[in-house]
């Protein structure tokens, strides 16, 4: 379920209307519902069947609605937990703005925080996943309701780089100690000023990565257990829009929810890289394939999934509860057909055809 690439995603007001132009919407009075953000109990067998497995490195951190599996330092763990409870808040909000019942889990949701990444991977392999990159850090195992991760700051680039720094920052130090003239040494100063910025960037690129990415992955999993997507059935969820939604939660937080109202501009530029080089894959194979997905347009297939998420939530948010409700009851065993994935699209929004396409790319064309 994992992003190629981190992303800044969101959505805006409006109902729009398939037959005109959908230029600016009136602005939506807001709703005075509240969203359920009550603690979930947690489920101390599973919790305790999970620290047996994971080691005795492992210690459990609870939030109000997850049971955090650790071996990180508890400093991180606070850290994460900050960012994945406002990913549960976000996710809970947006139901709240569809109109749409966000059920309450029965158990805390479970994730698994690596300190390393060899042992985050290999645990994706002993659990059948396969392999994880460096650059991916986080999944969510729908099969097994658990989203795992692992400490982003400690990919290999960004501590050697860090370290690489630092080794230099002492060197410098012990020279200026041995005596320089004053001209040298306010070099040498600029110098280390330079490095520790090298050195902040570092730890930031690194928080900001896994930031993006846990509330991404962090989103699939809400989503699946509050019932926005089919629970029952994966292949009932059209990867488009399960991965397009995922892409709204993407944005660093900087309150109490992820920031899924800002716009995504790292997407909307991949978005427009691949339009304007003539790259985007036909609108009616994506809405109604999921192999666009796979090895060799996999690049293309998450920001085209964005854009069109992004323009049903801008412009057709009402209908995106009655395609979510026709996904709900699709039913156990479901497989996916081409012709009826383009049927339910047209039953919730309009008609797929070169206006509705004209009038996606107009759109996505004039947001900045």
């Amino acid at each position: 379920m994992q992003s190629p690439s981190p992303a800044h995603a969101g959505f805006g007001t409006g109902g729009g209307d398939r037959t005109k132009p959908e230029t600016k919407q009136p602005k939506r009075k807001r709703s005075k519902k509240k969203a359920n953000m009550k603690a979930i109990p947690p489920d101390e067998a599973a919790e305790q069947a999970a620290l047996a497995d994971l080691g005795d490195a492992f210690s459990l951190h609870r939030t109000r609605h997850y049971s955090v599996l650790y071996d990180t330092s508890k400093q991180d763990v606070e850290t994460f937990s900050t960012a994945i409870e406002q990913t549960y808040r976000s996710c809970v909000n947006y139901a709240l703005k569809l109109d749409q019942p966000a059920k309450l889990p029965k158990a805390k949701l479970v994730i698994y925080y690596f300190q390393e990444h060899q042992d985050y991977s290999d645990y994706s392999e002993k659990i059948h996943v396969g392999p994880q990159s460096e650059t991916t850090p986080g999944v969510y195992v729908p099969a097994l309701n658990l989203s795992m991760f692992y400490n982003f700051q400690n990919l290999s680039s960004f501590k050697d780089a860090k370290k690489e720094a630092e080794d230099r920052i002492t060197e410098i130090r012990d020279k200026i100690r041995s005596g320089v003239d004053p001209a040298e040494r306010r070099r040498l100063q600029n110098e280390i000023k330079n490095l520790r910025s090298q050195s902040n960037w570092n730890t930031t690129q690194g928080g900001d990565i896994s930031e993006s990415t846990v509330q991404h992955e962090v989103s699939h999993q809400v989503l699946w257990n509050i019932g926005l997507h089919n629970a029952r059935q994966f292949e009932a969820n059209p990867r488009w829009f399960v991965e397009g939604t995922a892409m709204m939660f993407e944005t660093i937080s900087t309150g109490r929810s992820a920031n899924f109202g800002a716009l995504n501009r790292s997407r909307l530029l991949d978005f427009r890289t691949f339009q304007q080089s003539k790259r985007l894959i036909p609108l009616r194979a994506f809405i109604s394939s999921a192999e666009h997905f796979g090895p060799g347009s996999i690049s293309i297939a998450y920001p085209e999934a964005w854009a069109i998420v992004h323009y049903l939530n801008r412009t057709k948010r009402k209908r995106i509860k009655t395609y979510i409700k026709t996904l709900n009851e699709r039913p156990e065993g479901y497989e996916s057909d081409p012709d009826q994935e383009i049927k339910d699209f047209e039953a919730a929004f309009g008609k797929l055809d070169e206006k509705w396409e004209k009038r996606w790319l107009g759109w996505m064309n004039r947001i900045k």
